[in-house]
């Protein structure tokens, strides 16, 4: 028994050091399992962050190419050199490599944002890797991108803030209208967007990059009619897209839907990718792209004392800068020159006897004159008040008139005076420092004395591009500063729209706010339309753009040359700025104006409270009584943010708050602008960029 139960123990023995062995073995594989799974997690999470850091260096190299591009540049052969960054504690090498045939001009095609703007269209290839502490390559990523430069001159409407389109008369847009905010539609009869096959418009796009609004933002309220076509045609006629109402639901502002838009197929769009535009700053003084870029530079510089040649000492200079700031003194003479070319302006300037280049002083508190900011209605001819009153050189007697008193229309002595007296605006409640020119006059007294200014035909930017603003101590800040043009119903610059496939034009600019004063650059129009007054040796349109701080539109009728002003409105000469807005001095006539404009447009506060900003129906700021009268204008109205410089509030029309009562408006989008040819010098672009193919490997 004893043996049977030893070798009973043994074998248990033996089958338990079996198990043992078995478990053993059984631990060994699991744990060299587990080591071998920890190294392989640890291993894929080292590629995963190598991956994110190769990523992250494509994005950067993108990212870089596209501020070339934001600044009005392309890539040279400088950013073609690899380079490397540190992301994390791993480091990542990016190139860059352009395809060829670039740049490529391209019509976005249909279906995408943007379908049917001609773009120049640029292509990238770009590639990145990353690699440990130990040099050791853990990923590498490539991807071929586009840059798109697209005018923003080829959208009838284009705003970086909210867009308000609430207008009282029927209104009628054709094309593109786009907000990187909210839209807002409403109408106190109709409003229309639609195509115009005739004229070249095909397609129609409403975009904003939030949302879309039926009905007011200043108010809770819903009215109107809006149409806008789809993108759909299968309502006679043919060749025509087919239009559908935005209708209220009820008489409040309403979100409208994603479900609801998609019944435009397209042409209506919400919630659309950030876009990238250009910032405010591009019109600033001394480090925008546009000052930089400039053929002129002409500065009203304040108390900074000078004169024309003989002429009596002034408490502000009239010149021509350098991009440093400096006054060019050449230039500068040239300017004055022109100023004072007393026979070429009798024989040719189209406001003759009026100096070409002046600028529009301050009235100030005096015996016999109340003129101050807070009341403009005082006795303003009083010649006591205008500041330090020069006397005839001839006589010694003061200027007849006072403030307003012609210093055009004098003898030469009175034309070395570059002052003539005040305007007052009464939106901002001020007295205005006006820096005045006669654009027409410029181009054409520079052409036929040898071009001392510019060269007429250069097209380095586009075309002509000339820089004007006021030097003063709150040029940084809201002023009573400004600049104005007139004399610019023909721009004389050789060829034309529809005249030679590549005109130049002209893009006149300021960081201040800008004032057009009558016709401008009004083309081929209808005789009937223009003032009996007018020049009738019209010249074909060119390619023009007119931008500042803000916009602000003066009648043709507002200030003529005599005899016109004694006859149809005898205070014209500026004289009619503080008088009551029923009065007929104020009286506005039909005007033509063919110039994309670009300016600053105040924001009417969220949650139905607050100033109405007077939608884009009153995105040029109007100074007299219109009705029954026409603006005239095709362009492109485009908005980069609020103004810095002025700060009066739209207040509604009428007499209540003495500034305007509006134009019968026929307005629209010069469809001449589809043609990237016919665009105004410098034109400002947005930059969209599309990453078209992506491709990644692990180590």
């Amino acid at each position: 028994m004893s043996a049977i139960r030893n070798n009973q123990n043994g074998a248990a023995l033996l089958g338990a050091v079996i198990a043992l062995v078995v478990l053993m073995s059984i631990a060994a594989v699991m744990a060299v399992n587990t080591a071998s799974d920890t190294r392989l997690r640890g291993a894929f999470g080292h590629t995963i962050e190598g991956f994110y850091a190769a990523e992250s260096g494509l994005n950067i190299g993108m990212a870089r190419f596209k501020n070339i591009f934001l600044d009005y540049n392309v890539p040279t052969s400088a950013d073609f050199v690899e380079q490397t960054v540190a992301v994390g504690d791993r480091q990542v090498t990016y190139s860059l490599n352009e395809r060829p045939g670039n740049p490529r001009s391209v019509v976005i095609p249909a279906g995408e944002v943007f379908a049917g703007v001609n773009s120049q269209q640029f292509s990238y290839v770009v590639s990145s890797q990353a690699s440990n502490g130990i040099n050791d390559t853990e990923a590498r990523v490539g991807a071929e991108f586009l840059v798109s430069y697209i005018p923003l001159f080829q959208f009838v409407a284009f705003y970086r803030d909210d867009l308000e389109i609430l207008p009282g008369p029927d209104m009628f847009l054709t094309g593109r209208v786009h907000t990187n905010g909210n839209l807002y539609l409403n109408a106190n009869s109709e409003l229309h967007v639609e195509d115009a096959p005739a004229e070249g418009v095909n397609t129609v796009q409403v975009s904003a990059g939030e949302n879309i609004y039926r009905g007011r933002k200043d108010g809770n309220t819903c009215g109107g009619t809006v149409v806008i076509d789809k993108l759909e045609d299968v309502v006679a006629p043919a060749g025509d897209l087919d239009p559908r109402n935005l209708d209220c639901s009820g008489g409040a502002t309403r979100l409208v839907p994603q479900s609801e838009l998609d019944a435009w197929q397209g042409s209506i769009k919400s919630q659309i990718e950030t876009i990238t535009i250009p910032e405010p700053d591009i019109i600033d003084r001394g480090t925008g792209i546009f000052w930089n870029k400039a053929d002129l530079r002409i500065v009203l510089k304040l108390n900074a004392p000078d004169n024309l040649p003989a002429g009596p000492q002034l408490a502000h200079s009239l010149e021509v800068q350098h991009a440093s700031g400096a006054r060019d003194i050449p230039l500068t003479n040239r300017l004055h020159q022109f100023m004072r070319d007393n026979a070429w302006n009798a024989a040719s300037s189209t406001y003759v006897d009026t100096m070409p280049v002046f600028y529009t002083d301050v009235p100030v508190a005096g015996p016999l004159c109340t003129c101050d900011d807070a009341t403009p209605l005082c006795n303003n001819a009083a010649p006591t008040c205008y500041d330090d009153l020069i006397p005839d050189i001839t006589t010694g007697s003061v200027r007849p008139g006072g403030v307003y008193g012609s210093v055009m229309g004098q003898p030469d002595n009175f034309d070395l005076d570059y002052r003539r007296g005040g305007y007052y605006n009464w939106r901002e409640q001020k007295w205005m420092l006006l820096l005045n020119i006669n654009i027409g006059d410029l181009i054409r007294w520079n052409d036929e004395r040898g071009e001392p200014f510019f060269a007429t035909a250069d097209a380095t930017h586009g075309g002509i591009v000339i820089y004007a603003t006021v030097e003063g101590p709150a040029s940084a800040g809201v002023n009573n500063y400004g600049v104005r043009l007139f004399g610019g119903a023909n721009l004389a610059i050789p060829g034309g729209i529809d005249v030679v496939a590549n005109p130049t034009g002209l893009t006149v600019v300021s960081d201040q706010a800008m004032y057009v004063l009558g016709d401008y650059n009004r083309g081929l129009v209808d005789p009937a339309t223009l003032q009996p007054w007018a020049d009738q040796a019209i010249l074909p349109r060119q390619p023009a753009a007119i931008i500042g701080d803000s916009i602000n539109v003066m009648s043709e009728g507002y200030w003529r040359p005599d005899p016109f002003c004694a006859v149809i409105n005898p205070l014209c000469r500026d004289g009619q700025s503080v008088v009551p807005l029923t009065s007929g001095p104020r009286d506005g006539f039909t005007t033509v104006i063919n110039a994309a404009f670009l300016g600053g447009v105040d924001t009417t506060p969220e949650g139905f409270v607050g100033t109405y900003n007077g939608g884009m129906e009153n995105y040029p700021r109007f100074h007299e009584t219109w009705s029954g009268q026409w603006l005239r204008y095709r362009g492109s109205f485009v908005s980069l943010g609020e103004p810095e410089h002025v700060q009066g509030l739209w207040c509604g029309t009428g007499d209540t708050c003495n500034i305007y009562n509006p134009p019968k408006r026929d307005w629209n989008f010069d469809t001449a602008f589809n043609d990237v040819a016919n665009l105004p010098p410098l034109t400002p672009r947005f930059t969209f960029l599309k990453q078209r193919v992506f491709a990644q490997e692990f180590k």
